[in-house]
């Protein structure tokens, strides 16, 4: 009995901590193509767009500023958690330089 309680608690103390690593610990990357930013949103010092129904944090403001409701993007953004995504890179779709590059 000891025995099968121990192996219990160590079982429920290990799924515990995978789940918050799974969840906390691991940040998640995702790039999609050819996308459409369905709307641009401005809530105090933070921008956000949303695509595909997916609120998406833009970190720098001239970037948000760039950006066009009416042009497809390439964009990779990286979430941990339930934390709102972040965009980490986006291209217009068939160039090869960021939004805002320096040429």
């Amino acid at each position: 009995m000891k025995i099968t309680r121990w192996v219990l608690i160590i079982l429920g103390v290990t799924l515990v901590c995978l789940y918050v690593y799974e969840n906390y610990g691991m940040i998640k990357s995702h790039h999609v193509t050819g996308v459409q930013i369905d709307d641009k949103k401005h809530e105090g010092e933070n921008y956000y767009i949303v695509v595909d129904d997916k609120k998406m944090k833009v970190k720098d403001m001239n970037t948000w500023m760039l950006l066009d409701t009416a042009k497809n993007y390439d964009l990779t953004y990286e979430w941990y958690g339930s934390r709102t995504p972040t965009v980490k890179e986006i291209n217009q779709t068939g160039d090869h330089d960021s939004v805002g590059g320096g040429h």
